[in-house]
């Protein structure tokens, strides 16, 4: 992994897969800086028809090492920065993945980017997370792409009914998978959260392959001091 980005910039880790052409690419947005490890364990089990890229919020180092994971704040403004880092894909099908506050800022950029560009997102899964909308007057659904909501059973910090409030955000499918055990479910049900995250994809209907990626097939940042990074090493939360 390199670290060519200052302390406020917003980056994206590439997950490396075997030289397998992908089918999909998964941006994950975590809930907690310095959270790599995890999700890098996540992309080890995914086919690798599933390309996986993680959101590298800003004081983030990426590895966990002597600092403290801290919960990110799912604020408009780091949803611009990461909408703007994010534009020009286009060309791929796309999911985003978003845990605790991460679910919904994902939900926060897969609203611009349904509302401003012709990019078609095939799913969204929130994780650990209430709907946004769960205290909000009805209204017409923001997005048209599918939701799939994960929880775990005994999670205190979620309710059924806020869980559900997910619905209420797509015009498209939604679906529900309840997990069972409390909070930490991406640790302790890892394989499971996979399967229902291939499962899903798998399960949309083919159409014509995406462009292909920036020159030598790697993502490139908008800004072009910034080159891809690529996550090898697993580190612990």
């Amino acid at each position: 992994m390199t670290h060519d980005k200052t302390p406020d910039d917003i980056g994206l880790i590439r997950i490396l897969q075997p030289e397998t052409p992908s089918s999909f690419r998964l941006i994950c947005f975590p809930g907690h800086t310095h959270s790599t490890g995890r999700y890098l364990g996540l992309a080890e089990l995914l086919l690798p028809t599933v390309e996986v890229l993680l959101i590298q919020y800003p004081g983030d180092s990426g590895d966990l090492g002597d600092h403290r994971p801290e919960p990110v704040c799912d604020s408009e403004e780091l949803a611009s920065r990461i909408f703007e880092t994010l534009a020009g894909f286009t060309g791929s099908r796309l999911a985003f993945f978003g845990h605790r506050a991460g679910a919904r800022l994902a939900y926060r950029v897969a609203e611009r980017l349904e509302r401003e560009t012709a990019a078609l997102l095939q799913t969204l899964f929130v994780s650990g997370s209430n709907a946004p909308c769960v205290h909000a007057p009805l209204g017409p659904p923001t997005l048209r792409c599918r939701i799939v909501a994960l929880a775990a059973g005994r999670d205190p910090g979620l309710t059924p009914a806020g869980v559900r409030a997910w619905r209420r955000c797509t015009s498209g499918r939604f679906d529900l998978e309840t997990l069972s055990g409390a909070r930490g479910c991406l640790d302790s049900h890892k394989r499971e959260v996979v399967n229902i995250v291939h499962d899903q994809l798998m399960s949309l209907s083919p159409f014509d392959p995406p462009e292909p990626p920036g020159p030598g097939g790697e993502l490139r940042l908008l800004d072009p001091t910034h080159h891809p990074r690529n996550a090898r090493t697993m580190d612990a939360e």
